[in-house]
């Protein structure tokens, strides 16, 4: 199954070791008790956090725990004395994924340090480059002169937008400025800078990272990205504008093309914890895990709890740490899966569903509740027949799916977290389904429906604009 969710959904879980061969080098998440050792320290956060990610964290009340705090290094050195080789490192779930054979598996069990070995992917790439970890927000924004908000300034984009009021928004002035959004995929080639970004160059790009193969850029791979993002971040008037085109990006690899494992999710834990840490204030994420290569790595339905998943309890993390997480519901409601997928059933994540054009839900667009009963997904957009550029920048697209449904509405939660910089992360996103379409009766196919954010605006400013 294609994990990129334009039509369908994929997933990995948590696999016990089992019986390995000696000399087969293979990728394993390695658990630690604690981060007893660490050089750092809750009272000095500014050694690990960025500015914009201890003012966003101010602004929410959510304290610095030992949860933020690095790897110990005496933990690390031990696990590096095995033979086994760094891949990546966690905080937040405290652990490292190296690549290993079994006999090193062997040493990396007996450490006293580590509580759990488990196996999440077969080694596939050798690191090139160290993933940076500083991205250059000093570059100067893309120009924001007033612009006509109009069918005819704004192109093929224009549908995208109104369909949940976003026009209104943007006429009032609030189009991203100042709202960096960080966007999770599997490879963002041929961006277009200029189109796509606003920028001129590749080297005004505040920051991109490739989590799964770790090389010096994510913007190769997987057009499913470029294709996600235009709906967002483009801004070539009079053919094409997205629904937050004044935006910072912040680009993110995490699919890995060549099959699907669990490391995928701790991929995407990883990225969370460095959009976290540079201050990233909204994420989309057109990406879901139901199944994998390996069958025994399949999700069930009693999984979709919300903590289960890595993925998905990353994006609780990061919510309780002020963080907006847009993601995509899922695209297996015509299939005997039916359901959202995950990290879709996190609660801490917004879950878009997919919509026809009257309004209607798309015959794919997954189902909830989740396991424990909670009603997903959170609100539904336009999913079918959605325009976007298309992944060279030189044409027009039209795509159905969540994975475009999602990025619309990622797009103007942007613009809404400009225009009410006051405001939680929690009280915009209640605020968007206290005034969607069917917010009286929120229910498991469309969740409270389909967004209004001129509406939602209203409520939270109290201004009737």
């Amino acid at each position: 199954m294609n994990k990129l969710l334009l039509l369908v959904t994929c997933l990995l879980f948590a696999l016990p070791i089992f019986a390995q061969k000696t000399t087969e080098t293979e990728m394993y998440l390695v658990s630690f008790k604690d981060k007893k050792g660490t050089e750092y320290a809750i009272s000095r956060p500014d050694e690990f956090l960025s500015e914009r990610a201890l003012l966003r964290r101010a602004a929410h009340g959510a304290e610095i725990t030992e949860t933020d705090l690095p790897l110990s290094p005496k933990y690390l050195d031990k696990v590096m004395r095995t033979g086994a080789t760094l891949w990546l490192k966690s905080k937040w779930m405290n652990g490292v994924v190296v690549a290993a054979t079994g006999l090193q598996v062997k040493e990396l069990s007996k450490l006293k340090s580590v509580t759990n070995v488990e196996l999440v992917g077969p080694a596939q790439y050798d690191r090139a480059t160290p993933l940076p970890v500083v991205p250059n927000l000093d570059r100067p924004e893309p120009r924001a002169d007033p612009v006509p908000v109009s069918a005819r300034f704004y192109g093929y984009g224009w549908d995208n937008l109104t369909g949940m009021k976003g026009d209104s928004l943007h006429s009032w002035g609030f189009r991203g400025k100042g709202v960096l959004v960080g966007v999770f995929d599997g490879g963002f080639p041929n961006v277009g800078y200029k189109d796509f970004l606003g920028y001129n160059e590749e080297s005004e790009i505040p920051a991109n990272y490739d989590v799964v193969e770790q090389d010096s850029t994510a913007l190769d791979g997987s057009t499913h990205g470029a294709t996600v993002l235009s709906t967002m971040a483009a801004n070539h008037p009079f053919f094409f504008i997205g629904t937050a085109p004044e935006a910072k990006y912040v680009l993110f690899k995490t699919e890995n093309g060549k099959g699907e494992h669990r490391l995928e999710e701790i991929n995407y834990a990883v990225a969370l914890e460095l959009a976290d840490s540079i201050g990233v204030d909204v994420v989309n994420s057109s990406l879901g895990y139901t199944t994998f290569s390996s069958k025994s790595m399949d999700y069930k339905y009693k999984d979709l709890d919300g903590k289960t998943s890595p993925a998905s309890r990353a994006i609780t993390t990061a919510f309780q740490r002020g963080m907006i997480i847009v993601t995509s519901a899922g695209n297996s409601g015509a299939d005997p899966w039916k359901y959202v997928g995950t990290p879709a059933d996190s609660p801490g994540a917004f879950s878009i569903g997919a919509l026809n054009k009257d309004g209607s839900r798309a015959y794919f667009s997954s189902f909830g509740p989740t396991a424990d009963g909670r009603v997903k997904p959170d609100v539904s957009a336009l999913g079918v027949d959605v325009a976007a550029v298309s992944a060279n920048g030189r044409g027009l697209t039209s795509a159905n799916g969540t994975s475009l449904a999602s990025p619309l509405v990622a797009g103007l939660m942007a613009c809404l977290r400009q225009a009410v910089p006051d405001a939680t992360n929690k009280e915009l996103l209640d605020a968007v389904r206290a005034t969607a379409s069917q917010a009286g009766a929120p229910d498991n196919e469309r969740g409270w429906g389909q967004p209004d954010f001129a509406a939602a605006y209203r409520m939270l400013t109290g201004t009737r604009n």
